[in-house]
């Protein structure tokens, strides 16, 4: 657990009055976004807003979820990397050993670790 708020988090596109962040035409694509975390602030969710990308507000939307699934990911590689150990399959068990490391710097990194 890395003590985030638990999921579900949503983004909306609400307006906004300050207007966007600069005049450079390169931040003509950035719209203004809400992502909402857990129920209500009242029950320990949060809300950030800022200009940003479409898809970088989805993609901090999903993180709960994303994260659910790179650990779940990382076990079925511990177990096949074990079973695999077992029959003696050393390449696929040391292919399963790679992307279970790999799943795991990612998600310490998530955690703050």
């Amino acid at each position: 657990m890395s003590g985030h708020t638990p999921a579900p988090w949503h983004v909306s596109q609400r307006p906004h009055t300050k207007g966007p962040p600069s005049t450079d035409p390169a931040d003509a694509h950035l719209d203004y976004f809400h992502i909402e975390a857990g129920r209500a602030e009242e029950d320990g969710g949060w809300e950030i807003a800022g200009y940003m990308r479409p898809a970088d507000a989805r993609l901090i939307a999903a993180a709960p979820e994303l994260l659910d699934a790179l650990q779940k990911a990382a076990d079925t590689f511990r177990d096949l990397r074990l079973v695999l150990n077992m029959l003696g399959k050393t390449m696929g068990a040391e292919a399963c050993d790679i992307a279970e490391r790999a799943s795991r710097v990612i998600i310490a990194k998530a955690e703050g670790r």
